[in-house]
């Protein structure tokens, strides 16, 4: 008897990736009402400008995503990859790109704003896949430095070293699934490293966060500030928490409240057991996606690898940077925090993951 294709994606995982948009929504919807109405908009301005350009958008491509054949994805990587290193040099072209604290990373097209970085997160993840699914031998490990030293020239030049860590971490993960021999692993963390001492050297304000991450006590109303009323957050959040939407910290006293500090408001608000649901959430990501990756194709595993990796750096830095355990950096806590860009391609991010694991129920 002829077997017929499932549509159906894993069950479990669709679960986490709704828990995952719910969390986001209400998260941003308490942690934004008190600066909306500070700049004297609607309570609800923001969340509804983040379900317009964030959570609407991100969905329906996260659905195309997942509507999309594998095949397809795979022969359109190495396109999107370099559209997405044409983006990120494009912030520098007058008229386009957009300059906020002598850094460039944004552009403006049409009246939107975009952030290219974000878009090359995912599109490296994609050529990876595709180059080390596709190629043997040193060929592999020659494109994949390529691929890093056209990622850390475009950093370099953004001044975004928290953005590249994260991607190297990403790249180094797909690596290591990989046969390549030691000699080039070895290598390539020694580049990586050596890069990213490069950038601390070169910008010294990134020394003065590590100095301010291991003295918080020094300088409480300058560089520790964030820190300090963040753990101040977290703290008051005791076991239970203060309740959904009475955070006080969100008054104009944490920095970044619904964008890079969000987590605080939410540890304030839903206590050590909300903290401990999500973080439970994320180790079920974390656990489900490696199971789900040793079933794939060679394509689906590298994909798998690279996204979770993504998504799980990202919440560890954010999460740690708030917790007083790493310096304080731009990265956003990923489904939760306030910004379109990295939401619409976290969101497709999750819908390659559950198309890969139709994908891997057809197979079974």
């Amino acid at each position: 008897m002829k077997r017929t294709s499932s549509f159906m994606p894993s069950i479990p995982l669709l679960i986490c990736s709704l828990l995952f948009i719910l969390i986001g929504i209400i998260t941003i919807a308490t942690a934004s009402t008190p600066f909306a109405i500070s700049k004297g908009f609607s309570p609800n301005y923001y969340l509804i400008h983040q379900v317009l350009f964030g959570f609407l958008p991100g969905i329906i491509l996260g659905i195309i995503a997942f509507l999309t054949p594998l095949k397809f994805i795979k022969k359109s990587s190495l396109i999107l990859f370099i559209i997405s290193m044409i983006l990120m040099f494009s912030v520098f072209i007058p008229g386009i790109g957009i300059n906020e604290g002598g850094a460039s990373r944004w552009i403006n097209i049409l009246g939107f704003s975009f952030q290219p970085s974000e878009f090359l997160k995912l599109t490296s993840i994609l050529y990876l896949g595709a180059i080390f699914s596709n190629e043997k031998g040193k060929q592999n490990l020659t494109n994949f430095i390529v691929v890093l030293v056209l990622i850390a020239s475009a950093f370099l030049f953004q001044k975004d070293l928290s953005t590249f860590v994260a991607i190297f971490a990403v790249c180094v993960a797909i690596l290591l699934t990989t046969k390549t021999k030691l000699k080039g692993i070895v290598f390539t963390l020694l580049g990586g490293g050596a890069f990213i001492a490069l950038m601390i050297l070169l910008f010294p304000y990134r020394m003065q966060r590590m100095t301010t991450l291991f003295n918080p006590s020094e300088g409480v109303t300058g560089e520790a500030y964030q820190i300090n009323q963040s753990l101040i957050s977290i703290g008051s959040g005791g076991l239970n928490g203060s309740g959904l939407g009475l955070s006080a910290q969100k008054l104009g006293f944490v920095p970044e409240a619904m964008s890079d500090s969000i987590f605080t408001i939410y540890a304030e608000e839903l206590g050590f057991l909300g903290c401990a649901f999500l973080i439970f959430l994320f180790i079920f990501f974390i656990i489900y996606s490696v199971n789900l990756a040793k079933k794939a194709d060679p394509f689906g595993k590298f994909l798998t690898i690279g996204i979770v990796t993504w998504i799980v750096i990202q919440s560890a830095i954010n999460i740690f940077a708030m917790s007083g355990f790493f310096p304080v950096t731009g990265i956003p806590l990923p489904f939760l925090s306030y910004g379109g860009t990295h939401l619409v391609f976290e969101l497709i991010a999750l819908g390659i993951l559950l198309n890969i694991s139709r994908t891997v129920n057809n197979n079974e």
